[in-house]
């Protein structure tokens, strides 16, 4: 089980290991090497594939076999190469844990509904409505 992933991100060190492979590596590969649930493999293949422009990777569906369950597919993935550019958009990502939030924010008081003014009761309801 390797957990380098610390240090960084957790689709960066799966995108290195399979570019060590030199070969088709599916998401079981993937969670039996790191520890993580096969969802979570899944998920973070399809992260490399989707948003993160500095992999150059290639995939190939293939079906599996089993019977009764409709058509399902595996999909394999082979990282050819990781930009150099990744680590300087890293180093200058911006945590959001870390950025300070004002005192209002950070402590929220529980008072029942019935105890707050009518515009109170307004930003209250309002703030429940907003879709997040």
């Amino acid at each position: 089980m390797s957990r380098n992933f610390d240090r960084e991100p957790l689709y960066l060190c799966v995108a290195r290991w399979v570019m060590q492979q030199k070969t088709w590596v599916c998401a079981q590969s993937i969670a039996e090497q790191f520890g993580l649930p096969l969802s979570k493999a899944v998920n973070t293949v399809s992260y490399i594939l989707a948003e993160v422009n500095e992999i150059t990777c290639s995939t190939k569906t293939v079906p599996n076999q089993l019977a009764g369950r409709g058509c399902q597919c595996q999909r394999l993935l082979r990282v050819e190469h990781i930009d150099d550019s990744i680590e300087a958009r890293l180093l200058n990502a911006v945590n959001i844990e870390s950025i300070p939030t004002s005192l209002s924010d950070r402590i929220t008081t529980a008072i029942p509904p019935g105890k707050l003014n009518r515009e109170e009761k307004w930003q209250w309801l309002l703030s429940k409505s907003v879709r997040k």
